[in-house]
């Protein structure tokens, strides 16, 4: 661990299409942002290699949104790709392989499949949480601003099991 933005949203699509659940570049990143969350709690290190950013609907990953955003809010229909820096070589990003994190995703899929976009949105946004501090509320969403892992972990440290 970690893993690519790529790969995790891999393992949700895998589940996914197994269980013929549309999932949307938005919830998408709302479930990267939830697994990513309980990992630096249950597993005390980040699931994914970027940061997440505080965008006007909630915490995003950067290279992800690009790489879904052709899709608008249409389902997402094929894995996503990784490219090779030595190569070049452009070819389906890997699944998680670490026993752990695959739980997480299990847990967190079993827990959202059925959530719409904009319900996993709307949570992301609570007063309180993470989104909220960085952005004050909603009053001020910068460009590239970080949502610190800190702030993240505190934050599903006081609300996983709610």
């Amino acid at each position: 661990m970690p893993y690519t933005a790529a790969s995790v949203a891999n393992a949700f699509l895998s589940r996914a299409f197994r269980d013929k659940t549309p999932i949307s570049p938005m919830k998408i990143q709302k479930l990267l942002y939830m697994a990513h969350g309980y990992s630096l709690v249950e597993c005390e290190e980040p699931m994914l290699d970027e940061v997440f950013e505080a965008w006007k609907f909630g915490p995003v990953v950067s290279s992800l949104y690009h790489e879904c955003k052709h899709y608008g809010r249409d389902a997402i229909t094929s894995y996503l790709k990784d490219i090779d820096p030595a190569s070049g070589a452009v070819s389906p990003a890997p699944l998680p392989d670490d026993p752990h994190v695959n739980e997480i995703i299990d847990f967190v899929w079993d827990a959202c499949r059925d959530k719409t976009a904009m319900s996993l949105s709307d949570w992301t946004h609570v007063k309180g949480g993470p989104w909220d501090k960085v952005t004050g509320g909603g009053v001020c969403i910068l460009r590239h601003q970080d949502v610190p892992n800190d702030l993240i972990r505190e934050y599903f440290e006081g609300n996983m099991y709610e």
